[in-house]
């Protein structure tokens, strides 16, 4: 099967802990998050990451009824866990426990993965989506951002700087591309990602929408939704950039791309957990 749209990075196991309440697990991990929400775009689309034995099967099965999973390698040891703790002053910690995820750059490609269309670097330390894109030298590269990497953001611009100078389209947030960058405005932000060599800046803000520069800016406004109809917030911008691929994959007008995007964004906030099934 051709693929349109390959997305390498982190498939997690997610504890979600409330004061007071019993511990929630999660299928988690952006990679699968973007994956998922292509898929459900219309996108062909391939999955490629490490996991533990400890990653359970019928979540593996669940991915496979709609992705490709022959990149999904199934190592000794554990998956990434994360875990979200919530605490009464509102407060979150998050730590994370690597396990077999570490050198996320350099895993795998399966051969039949290299003809698709486009590849997505989901966020993983810089350094590593480094890796990955100098792999793919010469094909159509995305990638996005996380804030489990914001000290690098803030310290290591001529890293970052690499990094966005190799890729088509990326999708940082607000917060993110105002770190990377230093700038006092997020269109000022998107300007110098774009000179950095970024070919499209997708800025996500939340309820404010989305900022696209490519030379020029537009602005779209979020769908809009019910406080009601909200049951979850997480992965509301890794499902907006796999309905933004789905369309830019098959060459869509970039307006065609935004509103999938934000069409797969809503949808994901009204389910509980960042996968898009």
């Amino acid at each position: 099967m051709e693929l349109d749209l390959v997305v390498l990075g982190h498939v997690s196991i997610d504890h979600i802990r409330f004061p007071g309440r019993e511990e929630v697990l999660l299928p988690g991990g952006a990679a699968a998050a973007v994956a998922t929400s292509a898929a459900l775009a219309g996108a062909k689309v391939g999955l490629v990451t490490k996991v533990g034995e400890d990653f359970p099967r019928e979540w593996l099965e669940k991915l496979s009824s709609v992705l490709d999973v022959r990149g999904v390698q199934i190592l000794p040891g554990k998956t990434i866990h994360i875990y979200m703790i919530y605490h009464e002053d509102g407060s979150v910690d998050a730590p994370v426990e690597m396990g077999v995820a570490r050198n996320m750059g350099e895993t795998q490609i399966p051969e039949e993965y290299m003809e698709a269309k486009v590849f997505h670097i989901a966020p993983i330390p810089p350094e590593e989506q480094l890796k990955a894109l100098k792999r793919l030298e010469g094909k159509r590269t995305s990638l996005d951002f996380n804030p489990t990497y914001m000290a690098d953001y803030r310290k290591k611009t001529d890293l970052m700087r690499k990094v966005v100078s190799r890729a088509e389209v990326i999708f940082p947030n607000e917060r993110e591309a105002l770190v990377m960058t230093r700038a006092e405005s997020v269109e000022e932000a998107a300007r110098v990602l774009h000179e950095w060599g970024a070919g499209i800046v997708v800025v996500t803000r939340g309820e404010r929408g989305v900022l696209i520069y490519d030379g020029k800016f537009r602005e779209f406004p979020a769908l809009p939704i019910g406080e009601n109809e909200i049951v979850d917030p997480t992965g509301a911008g890794d499902a907006f950039a796999g309905g933004f691929l789905a369309g830019y994959v098959r060459r869509e007008p970039l307006e065609t791309c935004i509103k999938l995007g934000l069409e797969r964004a809503r949808e994901v906030l009204k389910k509980k957990g960042s996968w898009s099934i």
